[in-house]
């Protein structure tokens, strides 16, 4: 797994949107001040792919910025040639989305059904990185807190991800195929064993043969019975001759039989229909007599309603004319309101104009009032600047003494003016305000005067124009008036009554009666005729009736019948009847009762003579019973000898094929048992085998060997690293499921990693942590287990420069390997020796990132 871009917003302390771009780094710091964030960028990958971050655990919302309602990040990574991409936001309240891609085809996609649930898109982020939190957090991204625990941390948590990074399970899933095979071959060899115990009990080569026997037996009863079925059959034929003539009397004996009933049914039906006809006639000419009678009621109403249209038009006529009498109605209406319009408007204009007169009275007096406050409002004006000239001459008076020199001009003062300064111009400035006050107050009256004026002329020109409108309106309206009056007058024979609406709706009702009583005369006079014609119907209906059963009568084969009798050797016969014309019911009723007694005595004759012939049957069964002896039981007649013959045959045929069939199954029963219990034991070796495999599959045996083998691997190129980091002093090793150091400055002295010092720690970490970065590849047994990338983040401040300077050569190393490497320190110096570094810079608002080359 390889990062490629990560996005976040509102995560930690990265609240304003922030990105990194990873797509060409190898090996790079991620460098800052303390608390800037630089783990941050740690958590938030854990946090996309597994919404888990160590420090919260699932508690993830505790990392949202503060004052922010979400947080959101995006992680695009690589895992080998495929491309994928998660986004994860978490609310402060509410539950977290997620979107897990693929990149296909120039495009991002959904990465399957279930991507966008927090689950089933968790599922299917371990599975395409082939690492759980655990392991990744163990083995690729190394946080805080957890960078020595696969030194030091529990066996069994060790050993389980070393099974998911190499890919061991693999051992355990055969071992399960093992033992599923194991078991389907025990399952099929005990289903075997079942049907032999069961399907097969009692097959053997004696039950075979006494099955053939009881075959070859039912073959001979068949072949014995199959003999006597010939005689009784070649007896039976010299009957059949004998039998064909009796069936053939009995035939032509039931068709006489059924043709003496037809013309027994046919001499009723045409006694009823004689019956039919006399009543049909009789109710013809009742009913044509009425409608004669309803025809002349039709023309009598349809007479009256024609003359009272002539006189008053139709009632649509009479419609219009009655919507005009409404409208006359309507206009006198209006002309009377016109003309109490006119009246009201003419009594009421001497007041408007005696209105108007007062208003243009006052107009001038207030006008007269308005001129003297104006001219009295000047004299004031004139009176305060005079005040003002004297006030201003005594102004420059005071202080000057006859023989000085004048102020103003420079001329010696001779003598001095006598004036009162401040009384005068007092007196002034009080007259001139009353003066404006008056004058505002005419100017007032002046103008409230003149709107009472134009509004009194106003209302009287306003009065004017109606009065003229009111008069047009008068002369128009009697004009409609007469002109209604006029066409009524015209239409109702050239006098107007009263009330001409009245009078036209009696018309219309009276009208309307008239044309409802001629169409219910016509109604009427349809329906007698209707009824006329249904009662000719029904009088044709027997005639009808007779035709048919003088066809019925024309249908009986009475020629044939007696030319039948006559070949069956039966005699004297009848002649055959003529049958009338389809005319008289009754004569024709008197040939059909004639017709039955005939052909009632021919049937009687036929059944007499084929009752003589069945007397001879008896021999014959005698000489047949004699051929079939002893195969089967007595019987009444021939026939059924033969059929109880040839159903014994038949039964013992079908014993026969029975008792051959089952020898037949009981052969491949034999055969098959065999067969089975060869397979039974097959699978039974089988079982074993398999069941050998997966004891040896079992994870306390190869996979314990492998996870010990690889641990040990991890030591030795540990060694190597930890040897280089601290001057040759230590060395790793692996027993007993746990880590030691092996101290070579005293003694190679063993000890367990657990007793280490924090520095020491470090050092044997990062040693093992750089380790299985290297060999994971070639101890995997799985592609999946491609680390493409190490962080790490934990303590460098800790480390001597001259240790500092080995761990960076190292790292150095091994991101030239063709792996990312990132370090997250505050240790400036790491920081600048390596090529890159993401700087995580603080501020009031956020950290936010760059990139340093």
């Amino acid at each position: 797994m390889r990062p490629v871009r990560l996005e976040v917003k509102g995560f930690t302390a990265f609240r304003d949107p922030q990105s990194v771009d990873f797509g060409d780094l190898d090996l790079f710091a991620i460098a800052g001040p303390t608390g800037s964030g630089k783990s941050s960028i740690l958590d938030a990958m854990t946090y996309a792919l597994y919404g888990y971050v160590e420090r919260v655990g699932k508690q993830c919302s505790r990392l949202i910025s503060q004052g922010q309602p979400r947080m959101a990040v995006t992680l695009e990574f690589a895992v080998g040639d495929r491309r994928f991409r998660v986004t994860r936001s978490t609310p402060a309240r509410g539950a977290t989305r997620i979107l897990f891609e693929r990149w296909e085809d120039g495009d991002w996609r959904q990465a399957g059904e279930g991507a966008d649930h927090v689950r089933e898109a968790d599922a299917m982020i371990c599975n395409a990185i082939g690492l759980d939190y655990d392991a990744f957090t163990r083995s690729v991204l190394l946080p805080q807190g957890r960078f020595a625990e696969f030194l030091v941390g529990d066996a069994k948590n060790r050993r389980d991800i070393l099974t998911e990074l190499l890919g061991l399970e693999l051992f355990e899933r055969l071992a399960g195929a093992a033992g599923e095979l194991k078991r389907s071959a025990s399952a099929e060899a005990d289903a075997g064993q079942h049907l032999l115990g069961t399907e097969y009990a009692g097959v053997s080569a004696e039950v075979v043969s006494l099955a053939e026997t009881a075959a070859d037996e039912a073959a001979a009863r068949e072949a014995a019975l199959a003999g006597a079925e010939v005689a009784v059959r070649r007896i039976a034929e010299r009957w059949a001759e004998t039998a064909r003539l009796m069936r053939d009397l009995s035939a032509c004996a039931e068709d006489a039989n059924d043709a003496a009933s037809i013309a027994a049914m046919s001499a009723r039906s045409l006694e009823a229909i004689a019956v039919a006809q006399a009543e049909a006639q009789a109710l013809v000419k009742e009913r044509v007599k009425a409608a004669a009678a309803a025809g002349r009621a039709t023309n009598r109403a349809e007479a009256a309603r024609a003359k009272a249209e002539a006189e008053w038009g139709r009632v649509k006529d009479l419609g219009a004319m009655r919507a005009r009498a409404e409208e006359l109605t309507g206009a006198r209406e209006d002309l009377q309101g016109v003309e109490a319009e006119l009246k009201d408007l003419r009594k009421g204009r001497p007041s408007l104009e005696r209105v108007a007169a007062a208003a243009e009275q006052l107009l001038a007096t207030r006008l007269s009032n308005a001129e003297a406050a104006a001219a009295e409002l000047e004299e004031a004006m004139a009176a305060l600047d005079e005040a003002q000239h004297a006030d201003l001459v005594a102004a420059v008076r005071a202080g000057v003494t006859p023989g000085d020199t004048c102020p103003v001009c420079g001329a010696k003062v001779e003598s001095l003016p006598k004036g009162k300064r401040v009384r005068s111009l007092e007196k002034a400035r009080t007259l001139l305000a009353n003066e404006k006050e008056r004058a505002a107050s005419a100017t007032q009256s002046l103008e409230e005067a003149r709107r009472a004026n134009e509004a009194a002329e106003r209302e009287l020109r306003d009065a004017d124009r109606e009065l003229e409108r009111l008069k047009a309106g008068r002369v128009k309206r009697r004009a409609d008036v007469a002109a209604v009056e006029t066409a009524l007058a015209r239409a109702m024979g050239g006098k107007l009554p009263s009330d001409p609406a009245a009078v036209l709706e009696d018309r219309a009702v009276r009208l309307e009666a008239m044309d409802a009583a001629a169409r219910t005369a016509a109604e009427q006079a349809v329906e007698a005729k209707d009824s006329a014609a249904a009662a000719e119907r029904e009088r044709d209906a027997p005639l009808a009736r007779l035709g048919e059963e003088r066809g019925r009568l024309d249908a009986i084969p009475v020629a044939g019948l007696i030319e039948r009798a006559r070949a069956l050797g039966i005699g004297p016969l009848p002649e055959a009847p003529r049958i009338p014309p389809a005319k008289d019911a009754v004569g024709l009723g008197t040939v059909a009762e004639a017709l039955a007694a005939e052909l009632a005595t021919l049937a009687d004759a036929l059944d007499r003579r084929a009752t003589d012939l069945a007397e001879g049957e008896e021999a014959l069964l005698s000489e047949a019973t004699l051929a079939v002896a002893e195969l089967t039981e007595s019987v009444a007649s021939l026939a059924e000898l033969a059929e109880l013959v040839a159903e014994r045959r038949r039964l013992v045929a079908a014993d026969r094929a029975k008792a051959t069939q089952d020898a037949e199954g009981l052969r491949r029963k034999l055969e098959n048992a065999r067969a089975l219990t060869e397979r039974v034991a097959d699978r039974r070796a089988r079982a074993l085998r398999f069941d050998a495999l997966s004891k040896e599959l079992r994870a306390d045996r190869i996979i314990a060997f492998l996870q010990l083998e690889a641990l040990q691997i991890l030591a030795a190129a540990g060694s190597e690293h930890l040897s280089r980091l601290s001057d040759g002093r230590y060395r790793l090793s692996y027993e007993a499921d746990e880590f030691y150091v092996v101290d070579t400055w005293n003694g190679e002295e063993q000890r367990s990693a657990r007793t280490l010092s924090g520095g020491e720690t470090f050092l044997a970490s990062l040693a093992l942590a750089l380790a299985l970065s290297e060999q994971v590849r070639s101890l995997s047994l799985a592609e999946k287990a491609r680390l493409d990338s190490l962080f790490l983040d934990e303590g460098f401040g800790t480390l001597d420069p001259g240790t500092l300077e080995t761990v960076v050569e190292a790292i150095e190393q091994l991101g030239g390997d063709g792996r990312m490497v990132g370090v997250v320190t505050h240790v400036q110096e790491l920081a600048i020796r390596l090529p890159t570094r993401i700087e995580v810079e603080k501020s009031p608002r956020g950290s936010s990132l760059r990139v340093v080359r």
